[in-house]
């Protein structure tokens, strides 16, 4: 039985959700995403931690375009992911304060005989690990993702995978890469370009007004508080001191 706080945190993901497919459309009449019901995507679960709300995100699979102005949509990305929020944040002040999350994004090329795997990545957070950035990406290679392009677009091709073998442990700082944030960036780069139109335009800066829907997890690690983090962003602020 799911309770109330995370009912009401499932309802307000499931509306985030709805409005990310409308603006799609708004960017980009072709492109879509699949599965379409956010109850589908955004599943609760249990948390080990006390006092949180937590979420398994299944796979969603984007159909889009490589470069926005390209007329084919042979470019399919798998998105799948965790992501927990602070219930007394929520009950008390009805705000969504990120608790921990964790993405996995894979990239496919359709061609005619082929899903060619070509870019993978896991996204993660680290609140005190040693040698960890806060906020990382890892290169991964996800070939296994592939099925559910195939399950969801119906494309019956072998993989090619371009990606696995890579090096692992090359832990790049970034931003807080949830899965919504990963939405945004997908349409940024497949969505958009030099001659977007007005409502193009007016679409992305939708998405990028509504992502403020939660609070980032920044708020847990004071070495990211002081002044110097606020106006400097390079990576070293990302990294533990060591003890």
């Amino acid at each position: 039985m799911v309770d109330r706080e995370s009912n009401g945190i499932l309802k307000r993901l499931v509306s985030q959700w709805d409005h990310l497919k409308a603006e799609i459309e708004r960017l980009q009449s072709a492109a879509e995403v699949r599965p379409g019901d956010g109850y589908q995507v955004f599943q609760p679960v249990d948390s080990e931690a006390e006092g949180v709300a937590a979420f398994e995100i299944q796979p969603s699979v984007f159909n889009l375009p490589e470069r926005a102005n390209d007329v084919s949509m042979d470019l399919f990305v798998v998105v799948e992911g965790r992501i927990s929020f602070r219930r007394r944040e929520f009950a008390e002040e009805n705000v969504l304060a990120t608790h921990s999350f964790a993405t996995k994004v894979a990239y496919f090329r359709h061609r005619s005989t082929s899903l060619v795997h070509v870019y993978g990545a896991h996204y993660d957070f680290s609140l005190d690990e040693l040698g960890h950035p806060v906020f990382h990406a890892e290169m991964r290679g996800y070939p296994e993702l592939a099925e559910y392009v195939k399950e969801c677009y119906g494309v019956g091709n072998a993989v090619d995978d371009r990606v696995t073998g890579l090096l692992k442990n090359v832990r790049v700082p970034t931003a807080q890469m949830d899965v919504f944030s990963v939405f945004v960036q997908l349409c940024a780069d497949h969505l958009l370009y030099t001659d977007s139109g007005p409502e193009e335009k007016a679409a992305f800066n939708s998405l990028l007004q509504r992502s403020a829907f939660c609070k980032g997890a920044a708020y847990q690690m004071p070495h990211l508080q002081t002044e110097e983090a606020r106006t400097c962003y390079r990576s070293r602020h990302w990294y533990t001191a060591i003890a």
